[in-house]
C-alpha cells in the first residue's frame, strides 16, 4: 500500500525572495519511491490533496496526472 505525505521546503525567487511552498512525497512499504516538489504553496490544499490520495490508495503511476488536474482546476 502506498502513503502519500507533505513535505515544505523554502525555495528562492529573484522577485519574491524566499517563500515556503509544499510538496508530496510517496512511500510503498516504507520505502521512499516519489517526490514531486513545488506543488503549492498553499498548505490546506496540498494537505487536503494527499488526504485524498491516501483514502483513494492513488496508484504512484497517476500521480502527475493527478497533480495536474488539481493545479488546473484548484478543487480538492
Amino acid at each position: 500500500m502506498n502513503e502519500y505525505r507533505i513535505f515544505v521546503q523554502s525555495m528562492y525567487d529573484r522577485t519574491c525572495g524566499f517563500y515556503k511552498t509544499y510538496g508530496i512525497t510517496v512511500f510503498e512499504g516504507g520505502k521512499l519511491i516519489r517526490v514531486v516538489k513545488d506543488v503549492s504553496s498553499d498548505r490546506e490544499k496540498v494537505e487536503r490533496l494527499v488526504e485524498r490520495f491516501n483514502a483513494e490508495n492513488l496508484s504512484p503511476e497517476h500521480l502527475n496526472q493527478a497533480i495536474e488536474d488539481f493545479l488546473l482546476d484548484f478543487k480538492v
